[in-house]
């Protein structure tokens, strides 16, 4: 009698055992197709894994554990992973895997796309933006404008330096790549046009024009175009005396500097002109990460000893 209890408690036991070994049924996991995810201030949102999952069930209810990770940041089982943050640059359409894993190592997974929008209204991406003179002097008062997804016609204004070496301006994120089209960052001014503009940089563009001493920078050169048509000839000369005597009170074109992205080389540094060079930067809607750093060099029309005080 002893002797076939034990065998059936063996029996049992190990029948048990066989079975948990065996056990090759994942988890059934049921996730929502999508979700909206609303940051709001300090532009960062933590979304958990519970938020996305209708439901799961398994053949061993007990000891389910779930995991979430954004799509492409890793592979297997997102081990200790219970939730994500999304921040104002990840603004748009983004995706996130949920998985789910029972005791005996079963796991099951999906997708869930997710809509990352600013509910508030006070988390515009943006970015740092340097604007200075070729001696790297911050030019203030430059007007920025930055046109992208999400990021719409959105303009702001440099004032003053950092640590008296450039003029700045910068706000949290950066610019959205993979919107379906470039953003852009341009960058403006147009005020006092007499700002380092004298009867010396007559002479200077004069002597540039006659042969005689020729400018020896793109920079100046870019400068001594004041009429903006490409090139530098006595038309500009009369432009910049008529500005001198108050005869007109500003530079054609609605502008009184001239920005070149400051990475930018010249292919040919006496004729900046040919090609055109870019007065903006363009950021591809393929760029991944988009860059949250752009520097200008600036350009006061008509001053081309670089006398004009950044600071006007």
């Amino acid at each position: 009698m002893i002797r076939c209890t034990f065998l059936l408690f063996a029996c049992c036991f190990f029948s048990r055992n066989l079975f948990a070994q065996t056990d090759t049924v994942p988890p059934v996991l049921a996730c929502k197709s999508h979700i909206d995810v609303g940051v709001p201030i300090p532009c960062l949102m933590t979304a958990w894994v519970d938020d996305f999952i209708d439901s799961v069930t398994d053949n061993t209810p007990t000891g389910i554990q779930l995991g979430i990770r954004k799509t492409c940041t890793g592979g297997g089982f997102p081990e200790n992973k219970s939730y994500v943050t999304f921040l104002s640059s990840e603004w748009g359409p983004q995706h996130v895997d949920i998985w789910a894993r029972d005791n005996a190592g079963n796991t099951s997974s999906c997708t869930v796309s997710v809509s990352v929008d600013d509910i508030g209204g006070s988390c515009d991406p943006g970015f740092t933006i340097i604007t200075e003179t070729p001696q790297e002097k911050g030019i203030a008062n430059s007007k920025i404008t930055a046109s992208g997804e999400n990021c719409l016609s959105d303009s702001f204004s440099t004032y003053g330096y950092t640590y008296g070496v450039s003029g700045s301006w910068s706000n949290f994120g950066t610019l959205i790549p993979g919107s379906g089209y470039e953003s852009l960052v341009t960058p403006t001014k147009n005020i006092n046009p007499l700002n380092g503009v004298s009867t010396n940089d007559l002479v200077l563009i004069s002597k540039h024009i006659l042969g005689l001493q020729a400018l020896d920078s793109p920079y100046k050169i870019i400068a001594a175009d004041a009429n903006q048509d490409g090139k530098v000839t006595s038309f500009d000369v009369v432009v910049l005396r008529k500005l001198i005597l108050g005869i007109t009170d500003e530079l054609p074109n609605g502008k009184s500097w001239r920005f070149v992205p400051s990475d930018y080389v010249f292919p040919n540094p006496a004729n900046p002109f040919q090609p055109p060079f870019p007065e903006r930067i363009e950021v591809p809607n393929t760029a991944d990460p988009a860059p949250s750093f752009f520097k200008f060099t600036g350009v006061k029309i008509g001053d081309v000893n670089y006398s004009a005080d950044p600071g006007q």
